[in-house]
């Protein structure tokens, strides 16, 4: 039964159903559509097929989750659904995208790490951390959005996420967190069947281009609901956790000049290995601190 929740309705299920929509938002833009209406309708169900498909991986796991939520990972549904609802109207307004994503980022930290902010930090110390996690939200939100026309069109953007979510999955594995790391296991499933449906799609007269601004929201607060879970509430080494946050940080190596005149395929190998530098490192780390092949060292 076990290996069943962590198999079909972990795994399987979320790729189906995030794939499936996919698939949808990808044949309903066409070349007839306006450049604004293909935006909207990509960005829009695109951002569908990630939180639908994780919110689908969620309840397998969790079943409905409570509310108000009791634990940090309870959020991780209402994120998904948060990040739905932004990802919808995220082409509305340049203005209201930039008052929606500043917050969001202040929200957050203070709902999920409520117990912390209750029983952990003083008054003074929990306003430290609240504003260093807006801050750093907003940031890495923004570099996911810069991500999407960073990153080379096709598979990039999505083999790039699957990569990155693997990684988390993998440290907060080994970090004692199996609970957590399912739940980025979702994630892996969902861009793992992304990026395989736009490979295939590369091959059409329509070239897909796999995520737009709208799936923004969902990537960006997912992501850092798990790394927040992990590293407030588990055992995530603080060294990794910033690591992971930071790997995107590192697209913009394939606008250097130099790496540039490699070619499309090899500039797009040393962008994509530049990112994956620090999710590597990062791992070692989570290992090494795991003690999995001898006394962990502290980081």
């Amino acid at each position: 039964m076990l290996i069943f929740k962590q198999l079909i309705l972990g795994l399987l299920l979320p790729a189906v159903v995030g794939g499936g929509i996919f698939i949808l938002a990808k044949s309903l833009t066409s070349k007839r559509e306006s450049e604004h209406k293909q935006d909207w309708l990509s960005g829009g169900l695109v951002a569908v097929a990630l939180s639908a498909g994780y919110i689908v991986g969620y309840i397998g796991l969790e079943s409905l989750p409570p509310f108000p939520p009791r634990e940090g990972v309870h959020w991780l549904c209402y994120l998904a659904i948060i990040g739905l609802i932004s990802g919808a109207f995220w082409h509305a307004s340049r203005w209201g995208r930039l008052i929606g994503q500043i917050g969001l980022s202040i929200v957050i930290p203070r709902l999920l790490l409520n117990s912390a902010f209750k029983y952990t930090w003083g008054q003074f110390e929990g306003v430290i951390w609240w504003m260093c996690l807006a801050v750093a939200i907003f940031i890495f939100w923004h570099i996911v959005q810069e991500s999407f026309t960073i990153l080379p069109t096709g598979g990039s953007s999505p083999f790039v996420y699957f990569g990155l979510s693997g990684g988390t999955a993998l440290i907060l594995a080994v970090s004692g967190s199996l609970r957590l790391a399912q739940h980025a296991g979702i994630l892996v499933a969902i861009f793992a069947v992304s990026w395989i449906l736009t490979l295939v799609g590369q091959r059409s007269e329509n070239k897909w281009q796999a995520f737009s601004l709208g799936a923004s929201p969902v990537v960006a607060l997912l992501l850092s609901g798990l790394w927040m879970n992990g590293y407030f509430y588990e055992e995530v080494p603080a060294m990794s956790a910033m690591l992971l946050a930071i790997a995107l940080f590192l697209a913009p190596v394939g606008r250097i000049e130099k790496i540039q005149q490699l070619g499309a395929r090899r500039s797009t190998v040393v962008q994509i290995g530049a990112i994956a530098l620090p999710v590597v490192i990062a791992i070692g780390i989570a290992v090494a601190r795991s003690g999995l092949f001898g006394e962990s060292s502290g980081y």
